[in-house]
């Protein structure tokens, strides 16, 4: 998942009717372009400094890992695409108390983590490997390609009492399509760029595109969901979260936020108070119908 800049936008567009399979090649680099990692943000350093740092061996990739607190309910915290954890100092400082044990990461290739390249299957073992590491989760909260990676780990073991969507992705095939229309990929282009992805980045996986989705177990009637998304987000689609909610068959709660974006709603007093809420109800209802909220 990336989204090209704007001169590697008009290259591509251009290459797309005259040379797709440079276009297509060159797609494909963009497509797995970390870019230079992010650095901790200063309204977000307090945070960052006080966690215990440690790591996590993936194997042979060094992990950046978080936790602030010790107590026995333990909360985890997924990043996005080219993001990284101190990007949920306002979770944190919303959510800490001496009940809950906050859990964090870098995904390779971001933060202080090592590497220069992550997938959606190393994102999905370290969640398992930190369930592993605590005997599972009270609650999961994932932002934008965290969620979908969060999903992926539930359903193939990692264990959580619930979970938090917020500005999730869906699937991996409404990615694509989204990369290809931002950068002007069209018709043997972009089959070609989902052809790489397959042969090169998922050589063993058979079916990413229905493997990689955001959706859970259809007989899970039980795991609460809150689904949070702004209706102005520019860098996914509030349908993506939409599809979240509809896939999911135990409760759920769907918040709809507007001028937030994808960033900003991490901070949001409102959406903070709504997933400080959410993380501390014992949730027993077992109801389909979602809440739906179009503003708090």
């Amino acid at each position: 998942m990336a989204f090209a800049p704007r001169a590697a936008r008009t290259t591509l567009k251009a290459l797309s009717v005259v040379a797709p399979p440079v276009a297509a090649e060159l797609g494909y680099r963009v497509w797995r372009n970390l870019g230079r990692p992010e650095r901790v943000r200063p309204h977000d350093a307090d945070v960052h400094a006080r966690a215990t740092h440690g790591t996590l061996d993936l194997a042979g990739t060094r992990v950046a890992t978080y936790t602030w607190g010790d107590g026995p309910e333990v909360v985890l915290l997924v990043h996005g695409w080219r993001s990284r954890a101190s990007r949920f100092s306002a979770v944190v400082r919303e959510l800490e108390s001496p009940e809950r044990t906050i859990v964090a990461f870098d995904a390779p290739g971001n933060g202080d983590s090592a590497g220069d390249f992550v997938t959606v299957l190393d994102y999905a073992h370290i969640v398992t490997l930190l369930s592993a590491r605590y005997g599972g989760f009270d609650t999961i909260v994932a932002h934008s390609f965290g969620v979908l990676a969060a999903f992926l780990a539930v359903r193939e073991g990692a264990h959580t009492r619930r979970l938090v969507s917020i500005a999730g992705v869906h699937d991996v095939g409404e990615i694509l399509d989204e990369f290809a229309r931002l950068a002007g990929l069209s018709g043997r282009a972009r089959l070609g760029l989902r052809t790489r992805i397959e042969k090169r980045t998922f050589p063993d996986v058979t079916d990413m595109w229905h493997r990689f989705v955001a959706e859970l177990d259809p007989a899970d009637l039980r795991t609460p969901l809150l689904v949070v998304h702004d209706s102005s987000d520019p860098v996914l689609d509030p349908r993506q979260s939409e599809l979240i909610a509809d896939a999911h068959n135990g409760p759920t709660e769907v918040i709809r936020t507007d001028g937030l974006g994808h960033v900003r709603i991490l901070s949001d007093p409102a959406v903070l108070g709504a997933i400080a809420r959410f993380v501390s109800v014992r949730h027993t209802d077992t109801e389909r119908e979602p809440l739906v909220a179009d503003r708090l």
